[in-house]
């Protein structure tokens, strides 16, 4: 009996959330599968970077621009079912399926819905509802999600299954030199705060332009660095600093290479995460894992993740947020106490005791499978 597994979202060159645990976990499955793999993909060959197959698994590339979940993959898994389906992403492919397990991130279109067009909020409504209703069981990253899951969805807690996340395991350790020759070529400002990721409106990113100009008021000279945000988002931030005064001080990088960003890391005075909302915050426990004081906004999953060892403002208050900025900035012991904290916080997860609990849950409904148990109903 084979487990089908839809790779979509693994081994891209994008960085987000998503597709940092796609990678995770299918690198994890393809590494130890519980069954053999037959692994969907959506071009004429496999990814150059994913782990070599064990007997018996197999690629099964399935090029398709557009709609490729919605045509191709549900083509595919309707004639040549697998006895399990697992879709990291919280998108099923249309139609009758075997035993599903379905991944669900976040309900941040529901929580930070003034970040989403409404079409995609009913988009991502209907995503989540399917899969609900038609997949086994459902992993979800965190116990705030899994709430949100049953007080937004009125979800079954049994169908439920929290498997957090973990930082990345791959950025290279730097001497001081090597770090700072990486960061001189990138003209960035001393002292700088570090946000990591800004695809999504959600992120919030301009309001951080505000609170440097706050902070500038009260003689704090701290900058801004972000990363891996697309063109929209870093004129939006670009206008935003400029209305602020300190557009000197921000500066708006494309994706940064594993090296490039653990000296980013290396060097930065804190990771800020402004973000309306958070289904794990994922950019919090890699910043504690590498040492670096967090400073975030107090909601979401962010303050699951962080258990007390992140400096959390309540969500638009831009005087907290300048007054932790300049404190951070003045106090090395504050920065020391909140790193040291941050790397025991950081150390609860994993991704091999991730990857393990995920390889259990096809396991489990495999030999549900076998025994004859079908899918729940549509």
């Amino acid at each position: 009996m084979v487990i089908g597994l839809d790779a979509s979202r693994a081994w891209s060159a994008s960085g987000s959330g998503i597709h940092v645990y796609a990678t995770q976990v299918c690198g994890g499955l393809i590494a130890d599968p519980p069954a053999p793999l037959r692994l969907y993909w959506p071009q004429r060959r496999p990814p150059a970077a994913a782990p070599p197959l064990a007997p018996g698994s197999r690629w099964r590339c399935i090029p398709l621009p557009r709609g490729w979940t919605r045509l191709r993959l549900r083509l595919e898994v309707a004639r040549h079912p697998p006895a399990v389906l697992f879709v990291p992403a919280y998108r099923l492919p249309p139609g009758r399926l075997p035993r599903a397990v379905v991944a669900i991130q976040g309900l941040e279109h529901r929580l930070a819905a003034a970040a989403y067009p409404p079409a995609e909020r009913r988009a991502l409504d209907s995503f989540v509802a399917d899969s609900l209703r038609r997949a086994s069981a459902v992993v979800v990253p965190s116990e705030t999600t899994r709430r949100d899951l049953v007080d937004l969805f009125d979800a079954d807690p049994e169908q439920l299954v929290c498997i957090p996340h973990a930082p990345r395991t791959d950025l290279p350790t730097l001497t001081g030199e090597q770090a700072a020759g990486l960061r001189a070529p990138l003209a960035l400002p001393a002292p700088y705060l570090l946000a990591v990721g800004g695809q999504h409106p959600r992120k919030n990113l301009p309001f951080l332009a505000g609170v440097l100009g706050a902070a500038a008021a009260a003689g704090c000279g701290a900058g801004l660095v972000c990363t891996a945000v697309p063109a929209a988002r870093a004129a939006a931030l670009g206008d935003a600093a400029r209305a602020a005064g300190v557009a000197e001080r921000v500066r708006c990088l494309p994706h940064a290479d594993r090296a490039t960003l653990a000296a980013l890391y290396q060097g930065a005075l804190a990771v800020v995460i402004p973000s309306l909302y958070e289904g794990f915050g994922l950019p919090a426990v890699e910043a504690m894992a590498q040492g670096v004081p967090v400073l975030a906004n107090d909601v979401g999953a962010v303050r699951e993740v962080a258990a007390g060892a992140a400096w959390l403002v309540p969500v638009a208050d831009r005087d907290g947020w300048r007054d932790a900025v300049v404190q951070l900035a003045a106090d090395p012991a504050l920065r020391i106490r909140l790193r040291a904290e941050g790397r025991r916080r950081a150390a609860g997860f994993s991704w091999a005791a991730s990857v393990a609990a995920h390889r259990r849950l096809p396991q489990r409904e495999l030999a549900l499978s076998r025994a004859g148990a079908g899918p729940p109903r549509p």
